[in-house]
């Protein structure tokens, strides 16, 4: 197998902020070790505002101590009037007691350091503050492109009935898009799960315990909603979407995430006007419970039965065989009857027992959706 290629790192940028010229270089050769990570060097705090308003930077790391302008109070300029969302501070001390440390955080520092520094401590307090505002900044754009997509649909609202159901499509589609063009190897999979979901909805119409709840509309809505599943994905760091092999149990927490990520970030989008309401209640239902399980060992919310959504429950298992029909770095794809096999297996523990039946009778539709549109 080709080894897949790394993944492109944004570079990071840090103001290193001390009257001292011996720390700034300790501190500027020990964080450019790090890969796509850049160090600027201020001599006060009168310096760093003047830099920061000339560049964008991702952390300040500061001195308390300071000619011109303290540290504390550099600190407070930036939180008072922020140069950019979501910039990071960190402050360095000697001298600085528990108590008044504890009083710079409450005022607007992230994180601090205690002089002499050791580099174990300021790689990993300036790692994680870079992560964080990698995350806020990954969730900030996910929910600005579902607060512009619901604002499109506002404005298709007017239209005719067709020209909302055509406009709201093609701006799931769009959405969708953006997390499998960050995946290698994403191909048709979001078209498959539209078929699927027709398929079973259309086959478990017929099943008398969803009487009344899958009609027409039903399953049109859930067919628009479906590729949206995965959109919280767009919030994952790419070394966790790109990773070539099985993750680990702290990469795994942190990929479940994609579930209350995507739909905490719809519900800011979610107002009460008509059809686009229910497009944004079911598209949020499916995204934060299509990983529960009929047997409550699911997640993000353990929730166990009819509480899991319907269509979150068909969603899930289509996704489920799409997943196991396709390859992944660290296993083969499994043959239809195989993958058959494997969901009997998991039965009333992962599925819906009551779609189960209506599945076994359209298994052969999910196998030609997945020649047709195969990757």
């Amino acid at each position: 197998m080709p080894a897949q290629p790394d993944a492109p790192r944004r570079e990071h940028k840090i103001l290193i902020v001390d009257d001292e010229a011996a720390l700034r270089r300790f501190c500027r050769y020990a964080l450019q070790e790090a890969d796509a990570t850049h160090c600027d060097e201020a001599v006060h705090g009168l310096a760093a505002l003047e830099m920061i308003r000339k560049g964008q930077y991702d952390l300040v790391l500061s001195d308390i101590d300071m000619p011109e302008l303290s540290g504390p109070d550099l600190c407070r300029r930036l939180r008072d009037n922020p140069p950019y969302p979501h910039l990071k501070f960190i402050m360095m001390s000697g001298r600085a007691t528990p108590d008044e440390m504890s009083r710079i955080l409450l005022a607007g520092a992230d994180d601090y350091l205690s002089k002499p520094l050791s580099i174990v401590q300021l790689k990993s307090k300036v790692a994680a503050a870079l992560s964080l505002k990698d995350a806020q900044d990954r969730a900030e754009a996910l929910n600005a492109t579902l607060l512009l997509a619901n604002h499109e649909l506002e404005r298709t609202l007017r239209a005719s009935k067709s020209d909302l159901i055509h406009s709201r499509h093609t701006m799931v589609k769009a959405l969708a898009k953006r997390v499998e063009c960050r995946q290698i190897g994403s191909s048709s999979h979001l078209l498959r799960m539209e078929h699927y979901s027709r398929t079973l909805a259309e086959e478990a119409a017929a099943e008398p315990a969803f009487a009344g709840q899958i009609d027409a509309k039903f399953t049109d809505l859930l067919v628009c909603c479906a590729p949206l599943h995965d959109i919280g994905k767009v919030g994952l760091p790419d070394y966790i979407l790109l990773k070539p092999g099985k993750l680990d149990i702290d990469e795994r927490l942190l990929m479940e995430t994609h579930t209350t990520s995507g739909a905490d970030a719809l519900k800011g989008t979610l107002k009460d006007h008509g059809p686009a309401g229910e497009f944004l209640k079911m598209a949020g239902d499916i995204i934060r419970s299509h990983h529960e399980r009929f047997d409550g060992e699911g997640y993000p919310d353990q929730l166990a039965g009819n509480d899991i959504p319907l269509a979150a429950r068909l969603v899930s298992l289509a996704d489920v065989y799409d997943a196991l029909r396709s390859r992944r770095t660290y296993r083969p794809a499994f043959l239809h009857a195989a993958s058959l096999q494997l969901m009997a297996k998991t039965g009333d523990g992962q599925f819906d027992p009551k779609l189960m039946p209506a599945f076994a009778r359209c298994a052969r539709r999910f196998e030609q959706i997945f020649q047709e549109f195969a990757d």
